[in-house]
Parts: structure tokens; sequence; C-alpha cells
């Protein structure tokens, strides 16, 4: 990226986000955690037994990409089951588990899913909620841009009854929150994080493409507010509805590409340690168990 549009860019985030900037003075190694496809439930239990490690001290922070063995669902930590057909999930045999963060259910198929773990006891994630989403929203953003992508960043934060899992619509794409991602509307990264008393894990979906008829039998009992979906216009969009040369592998790239210059660090790439994967088998049973993903 040339240096004219580098600070073109950096102008119209700091337009986007008013009083938000980037500190570049946190010079460091992170670990990247590159694509693998994975079982639902250990994805949950990697991203957990990482997010864990790091507020132990012991795990640096770490961008992990990874995708699905087979389409999954999950649904958000304080999510109600009954937001979704688990009945019809089990007779196409879609793997459903309940996610560490919050948020509403994603249909995980054709996307890069991401999660991200770091310390907030020091700069620059030692700020509130909002501020943390600011700055990893920054990041995804400038990503996109480099993708060529004309993408907004939404500003505000959904009402109480647009978020509430008892009275919002179940998709987590059926609506922009804060500091995600939408072109003409349409969202194109859902994200939602869990806080630790010194960390923080944010996981995140970027569809490629976006199977219609597996959201119409995972959301098509009792769902409110998905006509949208019935209608073929849904909010929701595949990156490659934009531009169909957009890979995996571009997006990867553009993402790491923009984690290192926004947060001025270097992403070394690495892979989950002994001690991570034996925390993570460990997790493992909370997350395949009905007991954890049937809870409310």
């Amino acid at each position: 990226m040339d240096t004219i549009f580098c600070r073109g860019v950096r102008i119209f985030l700091y337009v986007c986000y008013n009083d938000f900037i980037m500190e570049t003075q946190y010079t460091a190694i992170w670990r990247l955690i590159e694509y693998a496809a994975g079982d639902a439930c250990f994805n949950m239990a990697a991203d957990e037994a990482v997010a864990l490690m790091v507020e132990a001290g012991s795990s640096p922070t770490t961008l992990r990409f990874y995708g699905w063995a087979v389409p999954s669902v999950t649904i958000g930590a304080f999510q109600r089951i009954g937001a979704i057909d688990t009945e019809a999930c089990q007779a196409l045999n879609v793997p459903v588990v309940r996610r560490p963060t919050g948020g509403r259910a994603i249909v995980h198929d054709d996307e890069l899913t991401f999660s991200f773990s770091t310390g907030t006891r020091a700069a620059p994630f030692s700020e509130s909620l909002l501020y943390n989403y600011k700055a990893i929203g920054t990041a995804f953003f400038q990503a996109f841009q480099r993708l060529g992508l004309d993408c907004a960043i939404t500003q505000r934060r959904l009402k109480r009854s647009e978020a509430s899992p008892a009275t919002a619509n179940p998709m987590c794409f059926s609506a922009a929150s804060y500091s995600e991602m939408t072109i003409d509307g349409r969202k194109i990264l859902g994200a939602a994080q869990k806080r630790y008393r010194g960390a923080l894990l944010e996981q995140g979906a970027i569809p490629l493409s976006v199977n219609r008829p597996l959201l119409l039998e995972v959301f098509g009992t009792g769902a409110s507010g998905l006509d949208i979906i019935n209608a073929g216009n849904a909010d929701v969009a595949g990156l490659r509805e934009f531009d169909d040369s957009i890979t995996l592998s571009s997006v990867q790239t553009a993402v790491v590409e923009a984690f290192e210059e926004v947060f001025n660090i270097r992403l070394h790439p690495g892979r989950l340690a002994e001690q991570e994967m034996s925390l993570a088998q460990e997790l493992l049973r909370k997350y395949q168990s009905r007991q954890w993903t049937f809870r409310k």
C-alpha cells in the first residue's frame, strides 16, 4: 500500500471513529495460527484454551484463523437454544455448539473464521470494551479496503430489543452491531467478545459465500424476522458477491497485513502449544456436552 493511500485510510478512520486513534508505539511479536478446518466443538475449545493461556501470561497475543470440517452452527453464550431448529440440524448432520462469546447464532460454512486473544492489563487493549471493539474493527476495516471492498463500519450499538436473546432476530447476520462491517447495508463480518479478568477473546466470521438454503433450515421454525431470507434479500452477504476473485487466502493475507500496520506489530506463524492443546482437550468435554449447548 503506498504512502498516500495509507494516509487517506488513516484520515478516513479518524473521521469515522471521532476521537479514536490507535497509537502505534507498541512494537511486538504476536502469534499467527494459520487457517485449518476443524470440528465445531474443538474450534470452540481451542479458542477458549488460547484465551485462558493468554490471560495467565503463558501465551502471546494470538490471531487464529480456522474453518469448519462440515457446515456447523454456533449459538451465543447467552442465547436460547430454541432460537434455532435443532431437529433440522440433527437431520442434516449439522453440529450445533454454544460459543464462549455472546451474540447470536451463526451458520458456518464457506467462510474465514477468526479468533483474537489478547491481554487487557496493558495498552493497547486496556481501555473499555467499546474501545477494544473499535481497535479490532479498525484492522478489519483496513483489511477490506486492501481487498478493494467499499465497506462501512457500524457506528451504533444495537437497541435492547435488537440485541436481546429473547426478542431479537436470532441470526447474527440479521443486523450489524457496533464496529461490524457492512457493504450497501449488508453485513460481511460478525463478531462477539468475552472479557476475562485480564484478557479478551473476540470470535468472528467473514462469509465468502452464503448457504441460504441451510439458513432457512436452521432458522426456519418459529424464528421472527426471517422474511428477509425467504424473500432472497437477506442482510447477510458473502464477499464473493462483491468480487468473485476473492479467496480465503487473500482475505487471510489482507487481515494479517492490516493487523500489522494498525497495531505496529509483526505476526509470527505458530501453532497451539502443548499446554494449550492439553487444555483444549479438557475443554472439549464441555463443548461436546448437551449440558453446555442446551443450558438455556
